[in-house]
């Protein structure tokens, strides 16, 4: 990938995703998190062409020592064609590699991409998704040490990421920031980033009391949104599906954490989303 590949980039992936591009700040915005990563692992972003034009979209980042898989959409017309684009794209990510120990795959409903997942040496966990209007009459009174973190004080809670899912996610709290995201912590135990418009976008703790107090505060952060969406919960985040419970958000499967190697506990866990 390069550059003049980003917004055809855009309008495939955000096709893939049911995203509406039609508005300036929705497109401005989507574009953005490609070139993010486009900017943080210009060698782990591919894109397959037909006719000269872009149709399918991969892009892994290297965070220390675990390979993620950022981004991968192929277009749904290409996909019912069974055009191979896909196992392409997975093979190349998977290519750019630089010797890390642990891999993590944030992945969708999507059959042909799991199977995609499964056949490359990765496990599935299967997860959860909250999606709804929550109920602030649930909330119950919030830790009083949870406090802000600024952008400047981003690397603060790197051993905590370091500690759950084995690399840092300092470099990616900017795509957060960009979406009006605000960071929360508990000391040195855990942070929680809630977005509006898009709920709780990560979680990472040393303890469950930690996460369950910390998912309780994005939640309260968030609680005037229409819709707000907790995505891929597996079944060792009790803690987690305990609150949503608590709260009466409705949740149901969907999706699945690809890992291979040990990347961490990945718990309490709630990692960022595919689509941010």
């Amino acid at each position: 990938m390069t550059e003049s590949d980003v917004a055809q980039a855009a309008s495939v992936s955000a096709a893939a995703f049911e995203i509406d591009l039609n508005e300036p700040s929705a497109r401005s915005g989507w574009e953005w998190r490609i070139r993010h990563t486009l900017l943080t692992d210009p060698e782990g972003a591919f894109v397959t062409e037909h006719d000269g034009a872009v149709v399918g979209v991969a892009q892994a980042a290297i965070r220390e020592r675990l390979w993620i898989l950022s981004l991968l959409t192929v277009s749904p017309t290409l996909q019912r064609a069974g055009g191979g684009d896909g196992r392409a794209l997975v093979n190349a990510a998977l290519a750019y590699d630089r010797d890390s120990e642990a891999g993590i795959i944030i992945a969708s409903n999507d059959p042909k991409a799991l199977r995609l997942y499964g056949s490359s040496g990765f496990t599935l966990n299967p997860t959860f998704e909250a999606k709804g209007k929550v109920d602030p009459s649930r909330i119950p009174a919030l830790h009083p040490d949870i406090t802000d973190v600024p952008p400047e004080q981003i690397e603060t809670l790197a051993p905590i990421s370091r500690a759950v899912r084995g690399a840092a996610h300092t470099q990616d709290f900017a795509l957060a920031f960009n979406r009006g995201a605000t960071v929360f912590r508990l000391q040195d135990r855990g942070f929680v980033v809630a977005m509006p418009g898009r709920g709780v976008w990560a979680l990472a703790a040393l303890d469950e009391q930690a996460a369950t107090a910390l998912l309780w505060r994005g939640l309260d952060h968030v609680k005037a949104d229409a819709v707000t969406e907790i995505s891929f919960i597996t079944g060792a985040q009790q803690w987690a599906i305990e609150v949503l419970v608590a709260v009466r958000l409705p949740f149901q499967s969907y999706g699945a954490i690809a890992v291979r190697g040990n990347p961490g506990p990945l718990t309490p866990y709630i990692p960022t989303p595919p689509v941010a």
